[in-house]
């Protein structure tokens, strides 16, 4: 077996055991009605322990950016980082204790993981539900390997994001516990500054309902399936899409894409539209549409899902869809909680499993 296939086989058993406790857990959760947080807490924690030494000590051959990651950390002095000064200095400040890229990878595996811990211990500071659960949410969505071993930094990026909201739930009113993160997260990727003005922009324009966000939505939908695009702002692109110098020709001529296919994705409006029905009926039937964090959050999947449809048509648009897919999780929590007078968390489990297995079975086809 080659070294991918290696670290498939591991991953793969990983999450098959994880699959297991989850469903046990889900089961508490429907019929005795208990959440087992303390437990649920210690498992999540025993998984994404794991899952980081998976990461971290990878091989070269696993994870098509691997060896571009071990090239800039071996010469980071050569390299034009942008406003992505956070990422920078942490090389600087491994290179002070070794020169070996694997803890390198070791490290940056660490924050993915332990950061994503820890915005579900704060999310769940104002909301009630399975730790366990959104711990395995995350992992079976099928973007989170990837930002584990292929995109690590803007996968480092969109945890801070993840505390950042979670803090703002815990308490708006304490600005620097919510705004620090997402400095941090835009030191990691520079293309978080987008998240963070569409969040600015949610939290100044309160009383614009979900009405306008739907209607935000299905426009850009529709706008993207019929062949419009973020292409159409022009030379105004080069300072909106990206902010560090040099990636331009990168993502709107396509340099260094390959054969990276541009156009309408079906599957992918599919994908989101799917989701945000589930996210409605959560809303409007299980929450009565009165909790203002899921609302919050159900606006930003709305109005960053409108910006990923108009990236259809530039190279590598999928790193603009995980800044949507990666609030499914927290989206979902609702039905992993013991306030539900019906039995969400079993079937929302065996849900994610099928996500899972799909995504898998689509992307090796």
């Amino acid at each position: 077996m080659n070294p991918l296939e290696i670290f498939n086989l591991k991953y793969f058993t990983i999450y098959f055991v994880f699959a297991l406790i989850a469903f046990i857990f889900a089961m508490y959760v429907d019929v005795k009605k208990k959440h087992y947080n303390n437990i649920s807490k210690f498992a999540t924690a025993v998984f994404f322990a794991i899952i980081i030494f998976l990461f971290g000590l990878r091989d070269l051959q696993v994870g098509s950016d691997t060896e571009m990651y071990k090239w800039m950390f071996l010469t980071y002095n050569n390299t034009d980082f942008g406003i992505q000064l956070i990422f920078k200095y942490l090389i600087i400040i491994m290179h002070f204790f070794t020169n070996n890229y694997q803890y390198f990878l070791l490290t940056v595996s660490m924050f993915y993981l332990l950061v994503i811990f820890w915005s579900i211990n704060v999310f769940l500071e104002s909301f009630e539900s399975n730790f366990l659960l959104i711990g395995f949410a995350f992992i079976s969505v099928f973007f989170f390997r990837q930002l584990g071993i292929n995109i690590v930094r803007q996968g480092v990026s969109l945890a801070f994001v993840l505390l950042a909201v979670s803090y703002y739930f815990k308490d708006s009113k304490n600005v620097k516990t919510w705004v620090l993160p997402f400095i941090v997260a835009i030191g990691f990727h520079s293309a978080t500054v987008v998240i963070l003005l569409l969040f600015v922009f949610i939290v100044l324009v309160k009383k614009a309902t979900l009405r306008f966000y739907y209607i935000w939505y299905i426009t850009l939908l529709c706008i993207s399936a019929m062949g419009g695009s973020i292409l159409s702002l022009g030379t105004f692109l080069n300072y909106f899409l990206v902010i560090d110098s040099g990636k331009a020709d990168f993502y709107v001529k396509g340099e260094g894409a390959g054969d990276y296919v541009t156009g309408f994705k079906a599957q992918f409006a599919a994908f989101n539209t799917i989701f945000l029905i589930i996210f409605s009926l959560i809303n409007y039937k299980i929450l009565k549409n009165e909790d203002e964090n899921y609302k919050m959050l159900l606006k930003y999947f709305m109005l960053i899902s409108g910006v990923f449809f108009m990236m259809f048509q530039i190279p590598f648009s999928d790193r603009w869809g995980v800044m949507t897919w990666v609030t499914i999780p927290f989206l979902m929590a609702p039905l992993f909680s013991v306030k539900n007078t019906s039995r969400f968390a079993i079937p929302t489990v065996l849900f994610f499993i099928f996500i899972f297995v799909f995504f898998n079975i689509y992307n090796n086809s």
